[in-house]
């Protein structure tokens, strides 16, 4: 696969191998995915995830454009949500959920 490939398009994809293969940002992003927008209280709460944790693969995930972190409606609180890759993100969650399903 290396030799095929540039050594930037490389490095997407093991970067993508990071991000999707990680179960706490799959977690995340399935939640935001099927849920809609969520506060940082709301995901911890609803996927029970060390706040450290938690912290540290939003912060990955908004970084990489997949998630946005949004404070206009109120000031006090961050809401996520999926950024405009909604459509191939729902095809690969419902395509990982058939196949968990499988398993």
């Amino acid at each position: 696969m290396k030799n095929q490939m540039s050594p930037d398009q490389y490095q997407h994809v093991e970067r993508g191998f990071f991000i999707l293969g990680d179960s706490a940002c799959l977690k995340i992003l399935y939640e935001l995915e099927r849920y809609g927008e969520k506060t940082f209280s709301e995901l911890r709460d609803e996927l029970e995830l060390n706040p450290s944790t938690l912290t540290k693969k939003l912060k990955l995930l908004v970084e990489c454009g997949l998630v946005i972190a949004d404070r206009t409606h109120d000031h006090l609180r961050v809401y996520y949500s999926i950024n405009n890759h909604r459509k191939p993100l729902k095809r690969f969650l419902d395509s990982l959920e058939r196949l968990s399903g499988d398993l």
